[in-house]
């Protein structure tokens, strides 16, 4: 099938950051994004802000390193992210024209903020993965609270969106915690990415090639966070 669409971005380009505990298929989901949106012609490149953590072996570099050289891999480039500090600079200066720039975050630790609070600095959308459960909904409180700081320090608040992922398509958690969500005011996206353990399953990709599957679970995202960082 032709996968191209009409690039909605500006020429500036737009950034999103992937923010969440760790486990919560934050890595997963933009190596599949990244394949998805270069079969799209939209132009990206991600930040493996997780790296160095030894907690999170699964990093988005770490994916990309495990495959073949000659291959076209994420079909995108991924780089370590640099010291929060120079994190804004950085993304700013090699996001392409009409394109995106993904910061992948460590997990997230409200008591080690500083990548975080700079990645939101970063950012024209959070993106806030979530397994739906009433602990890591009031878990997620504190990422709130992380943007109320940048705004507070910087003046500038992103966007922020809710993406359920990881849980059991069957039960009905996941409506109810949308639900309770959207009455608070945030943001849920209408794609979920739900748990998929078998072998052909998003949790058993790691360090392979993501497939492209026209209206997959990521194939509706990519659509979806294209109408999102552009609003």
């Amino acid at each position: 099938m032709d996968w191209t669409v009409k690039n909605p971005l500006p020429e500036e380009g737009r950034t999103i950051s992937f923010v969440g505990k760790g486990g919560g298929a934050k890595s997963t989901t933009l190596a599949h994004l990244l394949k998805y949106w270069k079969a799209m012609g939209i132009p990206a490149i991600a930040h493996d802000a997780d790296d160095s953590d030894q907690e999170e072996p699964g990093s988005l570099l770490a994916w990309t390193e495990m495959l073949p050289v000659h291959s076209d891999g994420l079909g995108s480039p991924v780089y370590r992210a640099p010291s929060a500090p120079s994190l804004r600079t950085e993304v700013d200066r090699l996001r392409p024209p009409h394109g995106l720039s993904l910061i992948d975050t460590k997990a997230w630790d409200r008591g080690k903020q500083n990548s975080h609070l700079a990645a939101i600095r970063s950012s024209d959308l959070l993106v806030m993965a979530l397994y739906p459960s009433g602990m890591e909904k009031a878990r997620g409180a504190s990422i709130l609270g992380a943007m109320d700081e940048v705004e507070t320090m910087s003046g500038h608040r992103p966007r922020l969106v809710c993406l359920l992922t990881r849980f059991n398509p069957t039960a009905a958690a996941a409506d109810d915690v949308r639900k309770e969500l959207e009455a608070e005011g945030i943001d849920v996206l209408a794609t979920e990415i739900p748990a998929s353990e078998s072998k052909k399953g998003y949790a058993q990709s790691f360090g392979t090639a993501p497939k492209l599957k026209a209206e997959s679970d990521m194939h509706r995202l990519a659509k979806e966070l294209l109408t999102e960082v552009t609003r």
